[in-house]
């Protein structure tokens, strides 16, 4: 677990060298009364048109706060050979690596 802060902390040098672009090629999105759950599939690029270096999910939990969604939470985890992404978070046409 980490703040924004220390997200900013850990990853600042590396961007600093490093570009980093993240497109997200699929979503899907729960919802019931003001909760929300979205899985956003990404790809992770060092300039735009490059092919990606890794692909993942972002899962995201929001409220619906005053009108407005708020984000609460925000995890990761990134696609490997022991944990492809399953075909129904891909967009059609696409398969795991």
């Amino acid at each position: 677990m980490m703040t924004p802060d220390d997200y900013a902390t850990r990853s600042g040098a590396s961007f600093e060298k490093n570009a980093f672009y993240e497109s997200e090629i699929s979503r899907k999105i729960e919802t019931f009364g003001n909760i929300a759950h979205v899985f956003s599939t990404y790809e992770s690029r060092r300039a735009p048109g490059e092919k990606p270096f890794a692909r993942g999910i972002n899962s995201f939990q929001l409220v619906k706060a005053g009108g407005a969604w708020k984000v609460m939470t925000i995890l990761w985890d990134s696609e490997r050979a022991d944990n492809p992404i399953p075909d129904k978070y891909l967009p059609p046409g696409t398969t795991s690596h």
